[in-house]
This record gives structure tokens, C-alpha cells and sequence, in this order.
């Protein structure tokens, strides 16, 4: 093969995996526009808590998507803080202890960036720390009961 064929099947073999990234997004997109029902009238006691976590677990790896395939490095289009709230507000609904630091690594950003944002929606009364009885150094977060309350009314529009 010439160098100029070879060039040209590396490009479409780009544009065939962009293209996948991109329908995989537009589905995910498409299935909340087409189930969007109004704001105003939250239905959240109908929802079970699995269903509930199934929806932040979409909203959080559609999150994760959208950031890898549009940030190219600058960060743009990360959701950080939400990102986190959703991570934590699935480990309070499944029942598990979440470490700040735990929460802070998996937010895919550097880690005094996370914990300033941790300590920030501590103040702003979105998320709760506790100290580790049996460990003194490990802090354990979750999401207060008014954040939880807000996302699953967000979650409750989406499907």
C-alpha cells in the first residue's frame, strides 16, 4: 500500500471509532430528551432506589464519556463537582462508606484540586464528612439529605 492509502485508512478508521463514540453519546442523550417530563413535578417517591442508581450510574458514565471524547486535555467539559456528587450519592444509596480520598481519586482530576472542591461543597452544604471511628486519618463522605433529595429529583426526569 502507498503511504497516501495508508494515510487515508488510518483516517477512516478514526473517524469509524469517533463516529461509534459519537452515536453511543447521541443515544444516551436521545433516550433523557425523549423521557424529559416537567420540572416542576418531581415524581421521586415512584422510583426505587435501584432505579434511582441505575440512572446516576448513566448520568455519571455519559459524564465520563462526554469528557474523555471532548477535553483533549484541557478540561473543558469535565464535570468534576457533579461527577463526585453522583459517585457519592450511589455509594449512600447502595449503603457504602466512601473515603474522601477515595471519592477525590476517582474524580479524574489531581487530588488537592478534588479535596478544594470536596471542602467546598462540605461549606455549601451538598456533602457531609465523618471521621473514621476506627481509623482517625481516613474521613468518610456523603451526601446530605438536601443534595440527596436534589438529585434524585434530577434523576427522577431522567430515563
Amino acid at each position: 500500500m502507498d503511504p497516501v492509502s495508508v494515510e487515508i485508512a488510518a483516517i477512516r478508521s478514526a473517524l469509524a471509532e469517533a463516529t461509534e463514540k459519537i452515536e453511543a453519546l447521541n443515544g444516551l442523550v436521545v433516550s433523557s430528551e425523549n423521557n424529559e417530563t416537567d420540572i416542576l413535578d418531581p415524581a421521586v417517591d415512584d422510583i426505587t432506589a435501584t432505579e434511582l442508581i441505575h440512572r446516576a450510574e448513566r448520568l455519571l458514565k455519559w459524564s465520563r464519556l462526554k469528557a474523555d471524547m471532548l477535553n483533549l486535555g484541557s478540561g473543558l467539559f469535565a464535570d468534576s463537582c457533579w461527577n463526585m456528587c453522583l459517585d457519592t450519592y450511589i455509594c449512600d444509596l447502595r449503603g457504602q462508606k466512601i473515603t474522601v480520598s477515595s471519592i477525590a481519586h476517582s474524580s479524574g482530576i489531581p487530588m488537592t484540586t478534588a479535596m478544594r472542591y470536596i471542602n467546598v461543597m462540605a461549606e455549601e452544604g451538598l456533602l457531609e464528612k465523618s471521621p473514621n471511628p476506627s481509623d482517625n486519618r481516613m474521613v468518610f463522605i456523603s451526601t446530605s439529605e438536601t443534595c440527596k433529595d436534589k438529585i434524585s429529583t434530577i434523576l427522577s426526569h431522567f430515563k
